[in-house]
């Protein structure tokens, strides 16, 4: 029997000769020869490594064409009779073609190059599809290595986790499968779980085994995410190295393809996930506990506690207290055992990234493991805590929710700024973070509830629901014109148009954004409403006569910009009936003429370098704050003209408001003025400014609150220190307020002399209630579960006394349904399905 490369070489053999044969001039005898020699090669071959009785077949065969082509006299032949026996030798090409494909089918060479043991079941049951098809494919797993990286980027320690894998995965050294050998054996199809290439500053595979270097070794290379999602995706895996070099990524779900550049999103197949597969499979059949688990989990619930990587790099601080917190909290208890999970490469980056955090963690590590908290699970294998936990307790941007999700357990989203019991009025948190209207007259709380002031006091009462999920913050504008209201997005893609208590109208924009932070804000001059964006690609407007939309196109990257994992916007104002946005990067000015619609840009002082993050209307003026630096401008548009005040107090300087590094970024914020000063809020700066607009002197502005955004507690948690809110004209007996964010309290304010007066904001039983939500969908990134605040904690998880819904498993499997195609444990079967037919068309 003809052996797997000997057939495959005969095929590529006659496929080759069948693709030239149409260019073959048969009057040369040069071709002609060069022709005759490939037909005794392939003869020759077929003698050696057939039978005598299939071997008489293909001779014969072959032999007739070697006789056509050395007996017949091509330079006799007309252009009729030519096409005919061209067309002869093809038909007997093909012929053999079919009896080679006949002899026996070819069985695939399928390779599956993990590094990580623990990301395994991302490959899993794709292999398992493989093996199970014995007749059709050949698999091998070669678990590949990988290194830790040192925080200068250089390579550190290096690791195989060959021995970690599940003894029923028979593995290859990787040694005996270098990028060489494969390029060699050239496998049918090559499936990596690693994107990053040299791309990742945590780890590293071997180079030899980059995807821009294992695409020479296989027709196929194909990438299956090592993560799930709960229905969103980190902006960061929009795009990746191994994208260009793969032939198809594999996604969990339809919903997914969106968020990929649009560039690669041809390649994204959305098959479904081999992690859900083994994580359905292990809750129907749980597999044995590992040794010291039963013991501990005797007459317990058990609660899975995952500390991810995104949450501890967030805000590391916050993120050791939390697990401080759920430690001291599960101390003690009978009824319950925690069982902790720590991301496995959570030492490797907190070595890489946050090395000075490291002794803090390592000492709550200690202490749960000296104190026997509970289960330290540092197994490989994440799916068997998953089978014999109860509840999940953790971050929500993870992939575990998801896989909590589809097994239909219990969702419980911590909060890692939270780390005591909420006190009575801490709920404010979450109803309270800033007005919707300019007359604070309405408010939008986390979950998308519409409160209404009817006698513009501040004493708030439930007035509608704005959609069905309770959260995501969809909205976060509401826009009074005449009887209506119009509800203006956030991280959403339409305006809702309110009346009388009830949504009458959506007005659906253009489907542009996969993810949140859609829009910044949203303004009206006349009849028309600007939604100012910050991923979305344009401007929104929509004329309130007829509700139509226009989009102010291009401007992608002008007004906003992603820096690290923060979107920044450029400045924004309404001047002298215009609407002016400022660049983000530069010193160019978008000016938009609602009536008639027109657009015009001015770049102010051309080549400048960095934009303006504030513009603030004032007369003839507009005053401007840098983004980056330390500078502030004072910009008279009908002359041009630029006026520079520099000369920052000593001392001032720049914190990112969650990880606090120090910067220049974002300094200045709210303002207020008067004829003689501006009053400055900072936004990323750690001053409250005073500017003399007289003599251009800026000094520290002693205000009755500092410039610090830190809350008493985290269910206060905010980014931002506050501002000013200038009442419009036709809003009743009010001036200007001041909202202090990190105690969720409202000023009346006379700044020139100094008089500050706390003003009550109250609410209604009704809208309380609306916020005591309980297990539900909360977001499209978020499809099921309940989130830790001040209507429940910890505590209240643990004692069973959650206010709102309880859990109800056959809601939580059909909103994870949307973000889990073939969730009945086949994906694997299907991507497998997918690759074979790929590989037998090519």
């Amino acid at each position: 029997m003809m052996d797997r490369a000997g057939q495959k070489e005969l095929i590529e053999l006659i496929t080759s000769l069948m693709q030239i044969l149409p260019q073959i001039d048969w009057r040369d005898d040069e071709q002609s020869r060069m022709v005759l020699d490939i037909l005794q090669n392939a003869d020759d071959k077929c003698n050696k490594d057939l039978s005598a009785v299939r071997y008489e077949q293909y001779h014969d065969m072959i032999g007739t064409l070697q006789q056509t082509i050395s007996e017949t006299d091509w330079a006799e032949l007309g252009n009729g009779e030519m096409g005919e026996c061209r067309k002869l030798c093809g038909e007997i090409l093909e012929y053999v073609l079919q009896l080679l494909h006949s002899e026996q089918e070819i069985k695939r060479e399928v390779f599956f190059l993990p590094y990580k043991a623990s990301m395994w079941d991302s490959l899993e049951s794709v292999w398992q599809a493989a093996v199970a098809d014995k007749e059709h494919c050949n698999a091998y797993v070669v678990p590949i290595p990988y290194c830790d990286r040192n925080p200068d980027g250089s390579p550190g320690e290096w690791h195989c986790e060959a021995d970690l894998f599940p003894e029923d995965v028979p593995v290859l050294d990787w040694h005996d499968y270098q990028l060489d050998k494969l390029k060699e054996l050239q496998p049918d199809a090559i499936f990596i779980h690693n994107p990053y290439d040299d791309g990742n500053s945590v780890t590293s595979v071997e180079g030899h085994y980059y995807s821009r270097e294992l695409k020479h070794a296989t027709k196929h290379l194909y990438y299956i995410p090592y993560y799930t999602t709960s229905g969103g995706m980190a902006e960061g895996q929009a795009m990746l190295p191994a994208y260009e070099h793969v032939e198809a990524i594999f996604v969990q779900a339809k919903r997914l393809v969106g968020f990929f550049h649009e560039s690669i999103r041809h390649k994204v197949y959305p098959l479904g996930s081999p992690k859900f597969d083994k994580v359905i499979h292990l809750c129907q059949n749980p597999p044995e506990l590992p040794e010291g688990w039963a013991e501990k989990m005797k007459g317990k619930k058990v609660y899975f506690y995952n500390t991810s990587l995104g949450g501890m790099l967030a805000d590391t601080e916050a993120f050791l207290h939390k697990m401080a917190y759920v430690f001291n909290t599960f101390a003690g208890r009978k009824d319950a055992c925690l069982l902790w999970r720590p991301h496995p490469l959570m030492m490797s980056t907190l070595k890489s990234i946050r090395p000075g955090a490291i002794p803090a963690y390592e000492t709550l590590k200690e202490f749960f493991i000296s104190h026997n908290l509970g289960i330290y699970d540092d197994t490989p294998l994440i799916e068997t805590a998953i089978a014999w936990s109860d509840v999940y307790i953790g971050d929500t941007a993870t992939s575990v929710t998801s896989l909590f999700g589809v097994a239909g357990k219990p969702i419980f989203a911590l909060d890692n700024q939270i780390h005591e019991l909420p006190g009575p009025n801490d709920w404010l948190g979450k109803a309270f973070q800033w007005f919707a209207d300019d007359c604070g007259d309405w408010l939008i709380t986390w979950n998308n509830c519409l409160l209404h002031a009817p006698n513009h006091d501040y004493n708030y009462e439930f007035y509608c629901r704005l959609h069905d999920d309770q959260d995501g913050d969809y909205y976060n504008r509401v826009i009074p014109k005449g009887d209506k209201l119009y509800i203006c997005p956030a991280n959403t893609q339409n305006i809702l148009v309110v009346k009388d208590k009830k949504i009458i109208k959506t007005i659906q924009l253009r489907d542009e954004e996969s993810r949140g932070g859609v829009f910044a804000f949203s303004w009206m001059i006349g009849d028309i409403i600007f939604l100012i964006p910050i991923r979305y690609p344009a401007v929104v407007c929509l004329d309130t006569r007829d509700d139509s939309i226009r989009y102010i196109e291009g401007i992608r990257g002008f007004t906003s910009m992603q820096y690290n994992d923060d979107w920044l916007n450029g400045g924004l104002c309404e001047f002298k009936g215009k609407l002016y946005m400022s660049s983000i990067n530069n010193a160019k000015q978008l000016v938009i003429t609602p009536e008639p619609l027109s657009v015009e840009v001015l770049d102010i002082e051309p080549n400048h370098q960095g934009g303006f993050n504030a513009l603030i209307p004032d007369g003839d003026y507009i005053w401007m704050y840098a983004a980056q630096g330390q500078e502030i401008w004072k910009w008279k548009p009908a002359d041009n003209s630029i006026q520079k005040y520099c000369g920052f107090p000593e001392g001032f300087t720049c914190h990112h408001p969650g990880l606090e590094y120090e910067c220049d970024i974002m300094p200045l914020g709210s303002t207020a003025f008067t004829d003689d000063y501006l009053y400055i809020v900072p936004s990323w700066g750690n001053q409250l400014l005073k500017l003399n607009k007289n003599s251009g002197e800026i000094s520290q502005w002693e205000a009755p609150f500092s410039a610090s955004h830190e809350s008493a507690n985290g269910y206060l948690h905010t980014w931002g220190v506050g501002g000013f809110v200038w009442a419009d004209p036709k809003c009743i007996n009010k001036e200007m307020e001041f909202i202090h964010l990190p105690t969720r309290k409202l000023y009346h304010v006379d700044i020139e002399k100094d008089i500050w007066e706390e003003v009550p904001i109250t609410f209604d039983a009704e809208s309380k209630l609306q916020m005591e939500i309980g297990f539900a969908r909360m977001s499209k990134w978020f499809l099921y579960g309940c989130k830790e605040n001040a209507f429940n904690s910890l505590k209240d998880l643990l004692d069973g006394t959650i206010h709102g819904k309880a859990f109800s498993r056959k809601q939580q499997l059909e909103s994870f349904a949307d973000i889990a195609a073939n969730n009945d444990g086949t994906a694997g079967e299907k991507i497998y399905d997918f690759a074979m037919e790929r590989m037998a068309t090519t």
